[in-house]
């Protein structure tokens, strides 16, 4: 199949099986073999065909072009997400551990930040992009009554939901650029068929004019 998708999009094997087939169309139809008005317009019926698989090649490689553009689209939005979650614990953490460390209003808020963000640190450098950030990484998150306040509460998990969006649609678009083999050999044929529709058509041409000449 690689082998197969490799040639049909060289112009250059393209242009001598239009060539070829072009060829052996005239000479087999038109001057070895003959066909008659009646022929040739069922002959329509096959280049139309040929044609038909070939849009239908074409409208299959689209379809794959534009889930590669969403998954580059979902996968930068996924990134961003991901950074802000990121960026909000690395934040809190030099808010609650560093620069208000010995405050007790911010004890409870620093034990959690260093644990939450310790547990997010883990799932990012053990999984593939884009993590399965758990939904409960907060979990604990209402029960802290001083050090933050409810407005920065909801930001976080405001963050946290977008990047589960953005995950999700990115995997979705990751699914959608994955093809089957008679994908794949619809957008290998497609060149072909086409070439081999033209050349039909060339000959269907001249098969009539000849027919016309010869009344």
């Amino acid at each position: 199949m690689e082998r197969l998708l490799e040639l049909s999009t060289n112009p250059l094997y393209i242009g001598v099986a239009f060539f070829l087939a072009l060829v052996v169309l005239h000479y087999v139809l038109v001057f070895r073999f003959p066909l008659n008005a009646r022929q040739w317009k069922l002959a329509e019926y096959v280049w139309v065909a040929l044609a038909l698989v070939s849009v239908v090649g074409v409208f299959e490689e689209a379809r794959l072009l534009r889930s590669d553009n969403a998954v580059e689209q979902y996968r930068d939005v996924a990134e961003e997400k991901s950074r802000a979650v990121e960026n909000w614990f690395d934040v809190y953490s030099i808010y609650a551990c560093e620069e208000n460390g010995s405050s007790p209003e911010t004890t409870q808020l620093c034990r959690w930040v260093r644990v939450k963000n310790s547990d997010l640190r883990l799932v990012l450098a053990n999984e593939e992009f884009p993590a399965d950030i758990p939904t409960n990484l907060l979990l604990g998150l209402h029960e802290i009554s001083e050090g933050i306040g409810d407005a920065d509460k909801r930001i976080i998990e405001g963050y946290l939901g977008d990047y589960t969006k953005a995950r999700r649609a990115y995997l979705e678009a990751v699914a959608g650029t994955k093809y089957s083999t008679l994908s794949a050999l619809l957008i290998s044929l497609a060149p072909l068929m086409f070439a081999l529709a033209i050349a039909l058509k060339f000959a269907k041409v001249t098969g009539e004019y000849r027919l016309l000449r010869n009344r």
